[in-house]
């Protein structure tokens, strides 16, 4: 630990802040391979640029001499911005508890591991569903910035959400879904599909992989017996954990799917991460609060999708799978 002269807080040194930032994203699927940005300052432009339509033509009038008045290349430019949101968390260990463990001493660097880790999982269910529109009162951490759900640009819904103009029928099955939201991402983030990915909740990968089994083949097999990777139509399908959660349901009582290269998503965590011990000594206790900042954003907000379905229909897919 290194000590803030200001404030006196207790701050992670270099190495354990990305100590700490490797255990936090390690299990955690999206984090994983989402695009951090060690973020110096409290704001951080994501710079993005991108050239529009096509740019070769013509460049001879009749005659075969140059015409200099031929069409610009629409250059567009995009400035998304990290915007470091203040996020604690806080932990409590008894005396006794700290004394009998076999580590002793040390045991406060296993509990920034731990803490790591269970932060991770926090802040991966807030990178996708923070909502500045939530109030405080019903979920004090989304309710900090708007998350990648919630900046995304496609976003698709199934007649189960929307009978009018529901997108997709689970009825059909998980594919029905799956061209869905490939026909909702703009043709140029489709070019290399074996960068994207279906982020998925467990009951549409099951259901995909019971499809599968289900055709008898050798990939059939292999789904069934093994648990190999899964594609559709040569984009990877992963199981991410974060979209079974129940506060993530019960946000809107919808079911969410995500299709994206991750390199899209961008999220940063400001330079200092603090740990400040705090003794209550009648008690025989010492509190440790852990505070950080940080943002997520898209490098492009369009390129990505995002589809979402009821809960009961997604109960519902494995079963219409093996039917």
């Amino acid at each position: 630990m290194r000590t803030d002269m200001e404030t006196g807080k207790a701050l992670l040194n270099p190495e354990q802040f990305g100590q700490f930032m490797r255990v936090a994203s390690l299990d955690n699927t999206i984090l994983a391979e989402a695009d951090f940005q060690y973020m110096k300052t409290l704001q951080k432009d994501l710079n993005t640029t991108g050239i529009n339509g096509r740019v070769l033509t013509n460049g001879y009038k009749s005659d075969g001499s140059t015409d200099p008045n031929i069409a610009e290349a629409d250059v567009e430019f995009g400035a998304n911005e990290l915007n470091a949101r203040k996020l604690k968390a806080k932990c409590a260990i008894e005396d006794d508890d700290k004394e009998d463990n076999i580590e002793g001493q040390s045991f406060e660097q296993t509990l920034l591991s731990m803490m790591g880790e269970r932060i991770g999982e926090d802040l991966e269910y807030w990178s996708l569903f923070a909502d500045t529109d939530i109030s405080r009162s019903t979920n004090a951490l989304l309710n900090s910035a708007d998350g990648w759900v919630k900046k995304c640009s496609n976003k698709l819904e199934s007649e189960g959400l929307d009978s009018s103009t529901g997108a997709f029928n689970t009825a059909n099955g998980p594919e029905a879904m799956f061209d869905a939201m490939i026909y909702a991402l703009p043709a140029r983030f489709r070019k290399n599909r074996s960068q994207l990915r279906f982020f998925v909740p467990f009951a549409v990968e099951d259901a995909y992989r019971n499809i599968l089994m289900a055709r008898g083949t050798n990939l059939g097999d292999s789904a069934q017996t093994g648990f190999n990777q899964l594609q559709y139509k040569g984009i990877p399908l992963v199981h991410c954990h974060t979209l079974d959660a129940e506060d993530a349901i019960d946000i809107d009582n919808s079911v969410t799917s995500f299709l994206t290269n991750p390199k899209n998503l961008a999220y940063g965590v400001y330079k200092d991460i603090s740990v400040e011990p705090k003794r209550i000594a009648e008690e025989e206790t010492t509190e440790y609060y852990f505070r950080m900042r940080g943002d997520v954003d898209f490098y492009f907000r369009n390129g990505s999708v995002v589809a979402k379905m009821t809960d009961s229909e997604a109960e519902e897919l494995s079963e219409l799978s093996l039917s």
